[in-house]
Protein backbone atom coordinates (compact mmCIF):
# COMPACT_ATOMS: atom_id res chain seq x y z
CA UNK A 1 0.00 0.00 0.00
CA UNK A 2 1.18 3.70 -0.81
CA UNK A 3 2.12 5.36 1.86
CA UNK A 4 0.22 8.57 2.88
CA UNK A 5 0.59 11.80 2.22
CA UNK A 6 -1.05 14.53 4.41
CA UNK A 7 -1.77 18.03 3.25
CA UNK A 8 -3.33 21.29 5.43
CA UNK A 9 -4.76 23.67 3.56
CA UNK A 10 -5.59 27.19 4.99
CA UNK A 11 -9.22 29.33 4.08
CA UNK A 12 -11.49 32.14 5.30
CA UNK A 13 -12.85 30.14 8.94
CA UNK A 14 -16.45 29.54 7.82
CA UNK A 15 -15.48 27.56 4.73
CA UNK A 16 -13.56 24.57 6.52
CA UNK A 17 -16.28 21.53 5.48
CA UNK A 18 -16.31 23.45 2.01
CA UNK A 19 -12.77 22.81 1.48
CA UNK A 20 -12.62 19.16 2.74
CA UNK A 21 -15.62 18.57 0.51
CA UNK A 22 -13.66 19.58 -2.57
CA UNK A 23 -10.48 18.03 -1.83
CA UNK A 24 -12.22 14.63 -1.58
CA UNK A 25 -14.35 15.50 -5.21
CA UNK A 26 -10.91 16.51 -7.24
CA UNK A 27 -9.29 12.70 -5.90
CA UNK A 28 -12.16 10.92 -7.13
CA UNK A 29 -12.52 13.37 -10.43
CA UNK A 30 -8.82 12.33 -11.18
CA UNK A 31 -9.46 8.63 -10.12
CA UNK A 32 -7.80 8.26 -7.17
CA UNK A 33 -9.26 6.03 -4.06
CA UNK A 34 -8.31 6.86 -0.31
CA UNK A 35 -9.19 10.53 0.02
CA UNK A 36 -10.30 11.91 3.24
CA UNK A 37 -10.34 15.42 4.45
CA UNK A 38 -11.39 16.86 8.04
CA UNK A 39 -12.34 20.16 8.43
CA UNK A 40 -10.96 22.33 11.28
CA UNK A 41 -7.84 19.95 12.20
CA UNK A 42 -6.87 20.56 16.15
CA UNK A 43 -9.72 22.76 16.44
CA UNK A 44 -7.80 25.26 14.39
CA UNK A 45 -10.60 27.57 12.50
CA UNK A 46 -9.56 28.58 9.07
CA UNK A 47 -7.77 24.83 8.04
CA UNK A 48 -8.54 21.47 6.32
CA UNK A 49 -6.21 18.35 6.56
CA UNK A 50 -6.56 16.45 3.80
CA UNK A 51 -4.51 12.59 3.81
CA UNK A 52 -4.45 10.13 0.22
CA UNK A 53 -2.45 7.03 -0.03
CA UNK A 54 -1.06 8.85 -3.00
CA UNK A 55 2.65 10.39 -3.08
CA UNK A 56 3.12 14.65 -2.96
CA UNK A 57 3.98 14.99 -6.72
CA UNK A 58 0.51 13.39 -7.21
CA UNK A 59 -1.45 15.43 -4.87
CA UNK A 60 -0.01 18.00 -5.14
CA UNK A 61 -1.16 20.08 -8.73
CA UNK A 62 -4.86 18.29 -8.08
CA UNK A 63 -4.76 20.42 -4.77
CA UNK A 64 -3.28 23.30 -6.73
CA UNK A 65 -6.72 23.47 -8.54
CA UNK A 66 -8.94 23.36 -5.47
CA UNK A 67 -10.68 27.11 -5.89
CA UNK A 68 -11.54 27.28 -1.30
CA UNK A 69 -8.30 27.96 -0.41
CA UNK A 70 -5.13 29.81 -0.26
CA UNK A 71 -2.20 27.85 0.48
CA UNK A 72 -1.34 24.06 0.80
CA UNK A 73 1.06 23.11 3.52
CA UNK A 74 2.69 19.88 4.19
CA UNK A 75 3.14 19.35 7.87
CA UNK A 76 5.59 17.41 9.28
CA UNK A 77 5.59 17.89 13.45
CA UNK A 78 3.45 18.92 15.85
CA UNK A 79 3.79 19.30 19.53
CA UNK A 80 2.73 20.37 22.98
CA UNK A 81 4.37 23.59 24.11
CA UNK A 82 5.64 23.47 28.06
CA UNK A 83 4.33 26.23 30.61
CA UNK A 84 8.05 26.98 31.25
CA UNK A 85 10.68 27.87 28.62
CA UNK A 86 8.22 27.31 25.40
CA UNK A 87 10.74 29.21 22.94
CA UNK A 88 13.39 26.99 24.34
CA UNK A 89 11.18 23.82 23.64
CA UNK A 90 10.20 25.17 20.17
CA UNK A 91 13.78 25.63 19.48
CA UNK A 92 14.85 22.10 20.45
CA UNK A 93 11.93 20.52 18.67
CA UNK A 94 12.80 22.11 15.20
CA UNK A 95 16.71 21.41 16.13
CA UNK A 96 14.86 17.18 16.36
CA UNK A 97 13.12 17.07 13.42
CA UNK A 98 13.86 16.05 9.62
CA UNK A 99 12.87 19.15 7.22
CA UNK A 100 14.34 16.78 3.88
CA UNK A 101 13.87 20.38 1.36
CA UNK A 102 16.35 21.97 3.45
CA UNK A 103 19.17 19.31 3.03
CA UNK A 104 19.19 20.62 -0.89
CA UNK A 105 17.97 24.51 -0.67
CA UNK A 106 20.28 27.25 -0.35
CA UNK A 107 17.96 29.84 1.61
CA UNK A 108 15.06 29.42 3.64
CA UNK A 109 12.67 31.61 6.00
CA UNK A 110 10.35 31.32 8.80
CA UNK A 111 7.11 32.16 8.97
CA UNK A 112 4.85 32.19 11.65
CA UNK A 113 1.00 32.27 12.99
CA UNK A 114 0.07 32.60 16.46
CA UNK A 115 -3.18 32.37 18.50
CA UNK A 116 -3.62 32.45 22.21
CA UNK A 117 -2.22 34.04 24.92
CA UNK A 118 1.86 33.66 25.32
CA UNK A 119 4.74 35.16 27.13
CA UNK A 120 6.43 35.84 23.32
CA UNK A 121 5.31 37.28 19.78
CA UNK A 122 5.67 35.64 16.10
CA UNK A 123 9.31 37.62 15.65
CA UNK A 124 10.43 35.63 18.77
CA UNK A 125 8.87 32.36 16.97
CA UNK A 126 10.58 33.04 13.58
CA UNK A 127 13.89 33.53 15.53
CA UNK A 128 14.58 30.71 18.32
CA UNK A 129 12.87 28.67 14.99
CA UNK A 130 15.66 30.08 12.30
CA UNK A 131 18.24 29.97 14.64
CA UNK A 132 17.71 25.92 15.34
CA UNK A 133 17.42 25.32 11.45
CA UNK A 134 20.45 27.43 10.24
CA UNK A 135 22.92 25.58 13.28
CA UNK A 136 21.47 22.32 11.77
CA UNK A 137 21.50 23.20 7.55
CA UNK A 138 24.06 25.59 7.61
CA UNK A 139 20.98 27.09 5.03
CA UNK A 140 20.81 30.76 4.86
CA UNK A 141 18.26 32.82 5.76
CA UNK A 142 16.47 35.05 2.65
CA UNK A 143 12.95 36.42 3.78
CA UNK A 144 12.00 36.94 0.02
CA UNK A 145 14.04 35.05 -2.40
CA UNK A 146 13.84 32.02 -0.21
CA UNK A 147 13.65 28.53 -1.43
CA UNK A 148 11.71 26.84 1.20
CA UNK A 149 9.23 28.44 3.67
CA UNK A 150 8.82 26.80 6.84
CA UNK A 151 5.98 27.24 8.86
CA UNK A 152 6.34 27.45 12.99
CA UNK A 153 2.68 28.16 13.59
CA UNK A 154 1.48 28.36 17.36
CA UNK A 155 -2.05 28.16 18.18
CA UNK A 156 -2.74 27.98 22.41
CA UNK A 157 -0.65 25.77 24.00
CA UNK A 158 -0.02 23.90 20.17
CA UNK A 159 2.95 24.26 17.63
CA UNK A 160 2.66 22.76 14.00
CA UNK A 161 5.79 22.70 11.77
CA UNK A 162 5.12 22.60 8.17
CA UNK A 163 6.45 23.49 4.86
CA UNK A 164 4.16 26.05 2.89
CA UNK A 165 4.03 24.76 -0.81
CA UNK A 166 2.45 27.42 -2.49
CA UNK A 167 4.73 30.54 -2.45
CA UNK A 168 1.59 32.99 -3.62
CA UNK A 169 -2.52 32.56 -2.44
CA UNK A 170 -3.95 30.08 -4.96
CA UNK A 171 -7.15 32.77 -4.60
CA UNK A 172 -5.33 35.37 -7.03
CA UNK A 173 -6.36 33.47 -10.20
CA UNK A 174 -8.00 36.36 -12.00
CA UNK A 175 -6.29 39.09 -13.34
CA UNK A 176 -7.89 42.25 -12.86
CA UNK A 177 -7.84 45.68 -15.03
CA UNK A 178 -10.65 46.84 -12.08
CA UNK A 179 -10.20 46.39 -8.36
CA UNK A 180 -13.11 47.26 -6.06
CA UNK A 181 -12.84 48.92 -2.82
CA UNK A 182 -14.61 46.22 -1.30
CA UNK A 183 -14.08 43.49 -3.63
CA UNK A 184 -14.89 39.89 -2.07
CA UNK A 185 -12.42 37.23 -2.13
CA UNK A 186 -12.45 34.41 -5.08
CA UNK A 187 -12.53 31.75 -2.25
CA UNK A 188 -15.35 33.09 -0.25
CA UNK A 189 -17.50 33.67 -3.63
CA UNK A 190 -16.51 30.46 -4.50
CA UNK A 191 -18.00 29.10 -1.03
CA UNK A 192 -21.69 31.43 -1.62
CA UNK A 193 -21.86 28.83 -5.07
CA UNK A 194 -20.95 25.87 -3.47
CA UNK A 195 -23.60 26.07 -0.78
CA UNK A 196 -25.78 27.34 -2.72
CA UNK A 197 -26.31 23.76 -4.25
CA UNK A 198 -26.95 25.07 -7.60
CA UNK A 199 -28.07 22.23 -9.72
CA UNK A 200 -25.29 21.48 -12.41
CA UNK A 201 -26.31 21.71 -16.01
CA UNK A 202 -28.34 25.12 -17.48
CA UNK A 203 -29.57 28.17 -15.23
CA UNK A 204 -29.62 32.06 -14.94
CA UNK A 205 -27.73 33.47 -11.83
CA UNK A 206 -27.58 37.15 -10.93
CA UNK A 207 -25.18 39.14 -8.68
CA UNK A 208 -27.18 42.46 -8.23
CA UNK A 209 -24.16 44.23 -6.30
CA UNK A 210 -21.82 42.96 -8.29
CA UNK A 211 -19.10 45.38 -7.80
CA UNK A 212 -16.02 44.45 -9.64
CA UNK A 213 -17.65 41.00 -10.64
CA UNK A 214 -15.97 38.42 -8.23
CA UNK A 215 -18.90 36.28 -8.16
CA UNK A 216 -20.03 36.09 -11.84
CA UNK A 217 -16.31 35.23 -12.92
CA UNK A 218 -16.47 32.64 -10.54
CA UNK A 219 -19.44 31.26 -11.37
CA UNK A 220 -18.35 31.21 -15.39
CA UNK A 221 -15.25 28.34 -14.29
CA UNK A 222 -17.63 26.89 -12.18
CA UNK A 223 -21.25 26.50 -13.49
CA UNK A 224 -20.11 26.89 -17.16
CA UNK A 225 -24.22 25.98 -18.45
CA UNK A 226 -25.64 29.38 -16.38
CA UNK A 227 -26.78 32.30 -17.84
CA UNK A 228 -24.90 35.20 -15.90
CA UNK A 229 -26.03 38.55 -14.91
CA UNK A 230 -25.32 41.47 -12.73
CA UNK A 231 -26.06 44.93 -11.97
CA UNK A 232 -24.88 47.61 -9.85
CA UNK A 233 -25.77 51.03 -8.68
CA UNK A 234 -22.18 52.17 -9.10
CA UNK A 235 -21.62 53.08 -13.11
CA UNK A 236 -17.74 52.67 -12.21
CA UNK A 237 -18.33 49.28 -10.75
CA UNK A 238 -20.48 47.99 -13.94
CA UNK A 239 -17.60 49.35 -16.22
CA UNK A 240 -14.79 47.77 -14.03
CA UNK A 241 -16.66 44.28 -14.03
CA UNK A 242 -16.73 43.94 -18.25
CA UNK A 243 -12.97 45.44 -17.76
CA UNK A 244 -12.43 42.31 -16.25
CA UNK A 245 -14.66 39.98 -17.47
CA UNK A 246 -12.93 41.12 -20.84
CA UNK A 247 -9.71 40.86 -19.80
CA UNK A 248 -10.51 36.88 -18.92
CA UNK A 249 -12.44 36.50 -22.14
CA UNK A 250 -15.76 36.11 -20.87
CA UNK A 251 -17.22 39.37 -21.78
CA UNK A 252 -19.88 37.22 -24.08
CA UNK A 253 -20.80 35.51 -20.92
CA UNK A 254 -21.62 38.11 -18.70
CA UNK A 255 -24.87 40.87 -19.03
CA UNK A 256 -23.88 43.75 -17.14
CA UNK A 257 -26.09 46.58 -16.50
CA UNK A 258 -26.09 49.49 -14.13
CA UNK A 259 -29.18 49.21 -11.63
CA UNK A 260 -30.53 49.81 -8.55
CA UNK A 261 -31.05 46.46 -6.72
CA UNK A 262 -33.40 47.73 -4.80
CA UNK A 263 -35.43 47.99 -7.78
CA UNK A 264 -34.88 44.25 -10.02
CA UNK A 265 -38.16 44.63 -11.08
CA UNK A 266 -38.05 47.43 -13.26
CA UNK A 267 -35.07 45.76 -15.13
CA UNK A 268 -35.92 42.17 -15.12
CA UNK A 269 -38.65 40.25 -16.00
CA UNK A 270 -40.95 38.35 -12.76
CA UNK A 271 -38.84 34.90 -12.23
CA UNK A 272 -36.16 35.07 -14.29
CA UNK A 273 -33.75 33.88 -12.30
CA UNK A 274 -32.96 30.15 -11.12
CA UNK A 275 -30.55 32.09 -8.47
CA UNK A 276 -29.21 35.06 -6.60
CA UNK A 277 -25.61 35.14 -5.19
CA UNK A 278 -24.50 38.25 -3.83
CA UNK A 279 -22.87 40.22 -1.33
CA UNK A 280 -24.39 43.82 -0.16
CA UNK A 281 -23.22 46.33 1.47
CA UNK A 282 -22.28 45.97 5.14
CA UNK A 283 -22.59 49.80 5.34
CA UNK A 284 -19.40 49.82 7.02
CA UNK A 285 -17.95 52.15 3.83
CA UNK A 286 -21.65 53.59 2.75
CA UNK A 287 -22.37 55.85 5.51
CA UNK A 288 -23.51 55.27 9.67
CA UNK A 289 -27.16 56.27 7.46
CA UNK A 290 -28.05 52.78 6.34
CA UNK A 291 -30.81 51.47 8.03
CA UNK A 292 -30.64 47.18 7.53
CA UNK A 293 -34.02 46.10 8.55
CA UNK A 294 -35.37 48.32 6.15
CA UNK A 295 -32.07 48.23 3.38
CA UNK A 296 -32.82 43.99 3.74
CA UNK A 297 -36.80 44.34 3.84
CA UNK A 298 -36.48 46.15 0.28
CA UNK A 299 -33.82 43.85 -1.25
CA UNK A 300 -36.44 40.48 0.31
CA UNK A 301 -39.64 41.93 -2.22
CA UNK A 302 -37.13 43.09 -5.10
CA UNK A 303 -35.88 39.53 -5.15
CA UNK A 304 -38.58 37.55 -4.41
CA UNK A 305 -40.48 38.96 -7.59
CA UNK A 306 -37.19 38.46 -10.03
CA UNK A 307 -36.41 34.75 -8.60
CA UNK A 308 -38.43 31.73 -9.91
CA UNK A 309 -40.04 29.57 -6.85
CA UNK A 310 -37.80 27.32 -5.34
CA UNK A 311 -34.74 29.36 -6.53
CA UNK A 312 -32.05 30.01 -4.23
CA UNK A 313 -30.92 33.51 -2.60
CA UNK A 314 -27.58 33.30 -1.33
CA UNK A 315 -26.07 36.51 0.49
CA UNK A 316 -23.96 38.30 3.21
CA UNK A 317 -25.32 40.26 5.80
CA UNK A 318 -23.29 42.12 8.44
CA UNK A 319 -26.19 42.44 10.44
CA UNK A 320 -27.70 39.15 10.87
CA UNK A 321 -30.76 39.21 13.52
CA UNK A 322 -32.33 42.61 10.94
CA UNK A 323 -31.77 40.11 7.61
CA UNK A 324 -33.44 37.36 9.80
CA UNK A 325 -36.73 39.66 11.12
CA UNK A 326 -36.54 40.80 7.41
CA UNK A 327 -37.19 37.14 5.97
CA UNK A 328 -39.67 36.74 8.62
CA UNK A 329 -41.83 39.75 7.98
CA UNK A 330 -41.42 39.30 4.56
CA UNK A 331 -42.67 35.26 4.37
CA UNK A 332 -41.20 34.55 0.94
CA UNK A 333 -38.45 32.73 1.80
CA UNK A 334 -37.28 30.32 3.72
CA UNK A 335 -33.89 30.27 5.47
CA UNK A 336 -31.58 27.29 4.88
CA UNK A 337 -28.81 27.70 6.03
CA UNK A 338 -26.66 30.19 7.74
CA UNK A 339 -23.02 30.43 9.08
CA UNK A 340 -20.55 33.07 9.89
CA UNK A 341 -17.93 33.71 7.65
CA UNK A 342 -14.68 35.56 8.54
CA UNK A 343 -13.75 38.19 4.87
CA UNK A 344 -11.24 40.96 5.19
CA UNK A 345 -11.26 41.14 9.29
CA UNK A 346 -15.38 41.06 9.10
CA UNK A 347 -17.49 38.39 10.14
CA UNK A 348 -20.77 38.76 8.42
CA UNK A 349 -23.37 35.69 8.45
CA UNK A 350 -23.90 33.55 5.06
CA UNK A 351 -27.52 33.49 4.49
CA UNK A 352 -29.08 30.88 2.06
CA UNK A 353 -32.76 30.63 1.64
CA UNK A 354 -34.92 29.15 -0.98
CA UNK A 355 -37.52 31.55 -2.42
CA UNK A 356 -41.31 30.57 -2.15
CA UNK A 357 -44.01 30.49 -3.93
Amino acid sequence: MAKETQLLFTTNPGLEDIVAQEFVERLEEADLEGGQAEPKPYGLSGYAHGRAPHPLEVLEPIARRMRSIYHILRPLHEFRLPVENPLAAIREELARIEIPELRTARSFRVSSERIGQHSFNSMDVMREAGAALVEKYACAVDLTGYEVNVRVDVYHDVCLVSVQLTREPLDRRFPRAYHHRAALKTVVAYGMLRLGRLEPGHGALLDPFCGSGTILLEAAFVLPGYELFGCDIDPRAVEGARQNATLLGLSDRLDLRRADALRLSEVYEPERFTAIVTNPPYGVRVGRGLHFFSFYSRFLAQAWRVLRPGGRLVMLARKRGALTRAVHRHGGFRIRHVRIVETSGIYPALFVMERLP
